[in-house]
């Protein structure tokens, strides 16, 4: 009995199998099946990221409207990074210039705040007289790390 059913199960085995012609055919379905996800996610991201814009938009623009209603003035705050990043490849240096970085807050005309998105590079310059005098290669960087409005 063992024996018909251990022969069974091997024919069965054998005569199910695909030929390679079926394989390349479905794992080329899967490919483009995969590339079609692809494309939607890229899609869904693309428009998600608008829509998020779009959302902090209106809570701003909301907000200010809700100052003004209640007779104050709003302030625009651009909360700004600022740090040195030096081209060496000492890892001390770079430490240091992490360590070193400050942040600070500065309120901002409402055109501007409008015009700047958090992650906006507001400087990005190399120190040339440092270069000069000391040899050393470098620059200044001021980031935008957050923005508010506040009474």
């Amino acid at each position: 009995m063992k024996r018909i059913l251990a022969i069974l199960a091997i024919s069965l085995a054998l005569t199910s199998c695909e030929n390679e012609a079926d394989v390349r055919s479905d794992l080329d379905i899967l490919k483009v099946k995969r590339t079609e996800i692809r494309n939607t996610i890229r899609t869904a991201t693309t428009e998600n990221k608008k829509l998020s814009v779009d959302i902090s938009n209106k809570i701003d623009k909301l907000t200010v409207l809700g100052i003004y209603e209640e007779g104050d003035t709003p302030y625009f705050i651009l909360k700004l990074r600022l740090k040195q990043s030096h081209m060496s490849f000492d890892v001390g240096k770079h430490l240091k210039d992490e360590m070193n970085a400050i942040e600070f807050e500065i309120p901002v005309s409402e055109e501007f705040y409008n015009t700047v998105s958090v992650g906006t590079n507001l400087v990005d310059e190399f120190r040339s007289g440092s270069m000069i005098m000391e040899g050393s290669f470098g620059s200044w960087n001021m980031k935008v790390i957050n923005k508010t409005i506040k009474r």
